[in-house]
């Protein structure tokens, strides 16, 4: 499994005028399956099409979407490749979409009716033979996290937005906070060659601990 970020998340925050974050996104392929990692919103559709464009990969060739969670910063732009299989924690159903407000409720039904394919997640699956599945339910219900073994990076944890930056990882890492989603960074994390976030550039996980020792 070979693994290429596409995108670096951020967010842009205007106090009293616009706040919008958008996700980190990672290209996986293994040969047979072509595979992106929270593929964002309309935020990121300029730059992700740009991306697919250079690397000649069609919308129709994403075979598999993986969601850490299903926010619209993370998942819109699922809706945009027809052929992907959406794989994600069943703990989605239960949220009360059709209460989110006139405009958010339509783009969230929008999304999953467009969804032709979907395959449940949850603690301990593994996908592709090379992707772990972490239920870390502390930021949304249905939340993941995903261990991925890949050949040019090594061990990556893609943390989902339970530790959505560099900041809050060093939080962690220095056991200022000493909560579950704490203790599974640090238990993960420190097994791990690179740590990436949603919404910051990704770590060397090797040199933080390593430095820690």
């Amino acid at each position: 499994m070979k693994l290429e970020i596409l995108q670096v998340g951020g967010s842009v925050r205007i106090p009293g005028t616009i706040e919008q974050a958008f996700s980190t996104v990672c290209y996986l392929t293994d040969g047979n399956h072509h595979i992106l990692i929270d593929p964002g919103d309309y935020v990121s559709l300029n730059f992700l099409e740009d991306k697919l464009e250079k690397m000649r990969v069609s919308p129709e060739q994403i075979t598999d979407i993986l969601l850490t969670h299903i926010h619209l910063d993370h998942a819109y732009a699922t809706r945009f490749f027809p052929n992907a299989t959406i794989h994600i924690h069943p703990a989605y159903r239960e949220k009360p979409f059709h209460k989110f407000g006139t405009f958010k409720s339509r783009l969230y039904l929008e999304m999953i009716n467009s969804w032709k394919s979907v395959n449940f997640i949850n603690a301990g699956s593994l996908l592709f033979n090379s992707i772990r599945v972490f239920h870390t339910p502390w930021h949304a219900k249905e939340h993941c996290s995903f261990l991925i073994e890949t050949e040019n990076m090594g061990k990556v944890l893609y943390t989902g937005d339970i530790v959505m930056s560099r900041v809050e990882f060093y939080e962690v890492f220095r056991w200022l906070r000493r909560d579950d989603c704490a203790r599974f960074i640090n238990r993960i994390g420190s097994q791990c060659d690179y740590i990436v976030f949603t919404h910051d550039d990704y770590v060397n996980a090797r040199e933080y601990y390593s430095a820690r020792l």
